[in-house]
């Protein structure tokens, strides 16, 4: 069991003289105090020389990437800046997701919830989730649904085959009974054209009840292979919204289960979290990022959060672009709604997005009329910031000025 002195590490280089951060760290977008780069270093010699349990990140001896095309994988980790208990500076580290297909390993804070544990109820859940995945695997391979499928697109082939092959014949004979019957009126009796017209009649019946019997005698064969072959389709679908139903349910109580502490001790689970967002189903893996664990086992434990910064160490993933040991921001799709509920009484630095950094600067007008204001655009400006005015506002540089007034 990790206790949480496993997890608190003192500083074991000299921090002497370096100022604790007034602040919380803004974790989406940041750059780390200089005591949570000393921690992230002191942290990356630990995965150099730890022999706990094995992982290939990429990463040399010396902590450079290596030039091997192995399957390497690099992962997202964490340091979060604390006090313990007992007033000692120092930091707890995390990684994000598992590592060597663990989630619980020494030096490192535990997830918020243990679904791989022996007594948790995922693996039994999931077990009944398998086993039905299982049978779906199997039904899908049965030889008989195969066979019955590639009939019933051979048989709706042949029918049409046959049937445009038919209805090519009647198209011809519908022409010779035209002929016939221009010939017959313009050489025959009226008592012989009667007879000749009416056996003409005969033939056209004939050929629409050859139509028609042709039509119902497919029919109805192919309406047998259907109902066999839905037969066991259904039993098909109903394993598929057996199991939808069941990883829909594990999903939602597995979410329960993810319940997240803040600074003033409230506490809200995933599926409440993300609920007032646009996404209200949180994502799959929400949770297991390296932030939100440290910041649950700081606050359960008594520790006071100072700053944090997480960094990727290892091989890039191809789905990504995450360079060894830079430092990242934390993600929006799982951590912001997450991270939003656990900052909640901590005194965190103002996103520097939401800065006005042109707020005094004045800005050149080129040229104003009743219909707009041409103003020129320094380099650094932001557009989104340019206050409202209550005429149109078109941004050119000076070089465009005199096109734009020949338009004028």
């Amino acid at each position: 069991m990790l206790t949480p002195e496993h997890c608190f590490t003192p500083f074991q280089s000299s921090i002497e003289g370096i100022d604790l951060p007034e602040r919380f760290t803004y974790p989406f977008y940041y750059q780390p105090h200089e005591l949570c780069i000393i921690a992230a270093q002191e942290l990356q010699s630990h995965l150099l020389n730890q022999t706990d349990w094995q992982h290939d990140f990429g990463v040399a001896e010396d902590g450079e990437l290596t030039s091997s095309e192995s399957k390497s994988t690099g992962k997202m980790f964490g340091v979060l800046l604390v006090r313990n208990p007992q007033g000692v500076l120092g930091y707890l580290s995390a990684f994000s997701g598992k590592i060597a297909d663990q989630n619980l390993l020494p030096h490192f804070v535990p997830p918020v919830f243990d679904m791989l544990s022996s007594d948790s109820f995922f693996r039994t859940e999931l077990g009944e989730i398998t086993e039905i995945n299982t049978q779906v695997s199997q039904f899908s391979a049965n030889p008989e649904l195969q066979h019955l499928r590639d009939t019933l697109a051979a048989q709706n082939k042949q029918c049409q085959a046959e049937e445009q092959a038919i209805r090519n014949e009647h198209i011809a004979a519908r022409a010779a009974r035209k002929a016939q019957r221009k010939q017959a009126q313009a050489t025959l009796s009226e008592n012989e054209l009667a007879s000749v017209l009416e056996d003409l009649s005969k033939q056209s019946v004939a050929d629409k009840n050859q139509l028609k019997y042709f039509k119902l005698e497919w029919d109805e064969k192919i309406k047998q292979t259907q109902r066999a072959f839905d037969a066991l389709e259904s039993q098909l679908t109903e394993l598929k919204a057996e199991r939808k139903k069941l990883s829909n349910a594990l999903q939602h109580k597995l979410f329960g289960q993810y319940r997240f502490l803040n600074a003033i001790e409230e506490t809200q689970d995933l599926n409440a979290i993300f609920a007032p967002t646009t996404n209200p189903v949180p994502p799959a893996g929400a949770g297991e990022c390296a932030a939100p664990k440290l910041l649950q086992f700081a606050y359960l434990h008594g520790f006071t959060p100072l700053a944090m910064a997480e960094f990727w160490w290892g091989k890039s993933p191809k789905s990504e672009v995450r360079q060894h040991k830079k430092f990242y921001p934390s993600c929006h799709g799982k951590c912001f709604p997450i991270l939003g509920h656990m900052l909640k009484g901590l005194e965190v630095d103002p996103n520097p997005l939401e800065e006005n950094w042109a707020e005094d600067k004045p800005l050149e007008i080129i040229y104003q009329d009743e219909a707009m204001v041409v103003v020129n655009k320094p380099l650094g400006y932001c557009l989104f910031r340019v206050k409202p005015l209550p005429i149109q506002l078109t941004l050119v540089c000076k070089n465009s000025f005199r096109m734009l007034k020949a338009h004028l």
